[in-house]
């Protein structure tokens, strides 16, 4: 895997992310969240940036071990998910 081979990884997991309600965002993001699964060329990380009480602010990482320095500087990406349901990508 190449560091060009990450961003659809990225993407999949932003759309994930941001398809969830304001609500579930705020209760599921209490702490950051991350995994890396057996088999997933991957990590993923996602973290509340800012939680007020019109929006959240979410920011989702990807990295691979098998890139090697890619998880000292993960690719990233945010967004915002306001309360009435609107996303801002």
């Amino acid at each position: 895997m190449k560091r060009g081979d990450l961003p659809p990884y990225l993407w999949a997991e932003v759309e994930k992310c941001s398809a969830k309600s304001y609500e579930t965002l705020r209760s599921e993001l209490k702490d950051v969240y991350a995994r890396c699964e057996e088999g997933e060329p991957y990590h993923v990380e996602v973290q509340l940036l800012e939680d007020r009480s019109d929006y959240v602010h979410v920011g989702v990482a990807v990295c691979s071990e098998e890139v090697g320095w890619s998880c000292f500087s993960p690719l990233s990406q945010s967004f915002i998910v306001y309360r009435d349901g609107r996303v801002d990508k």
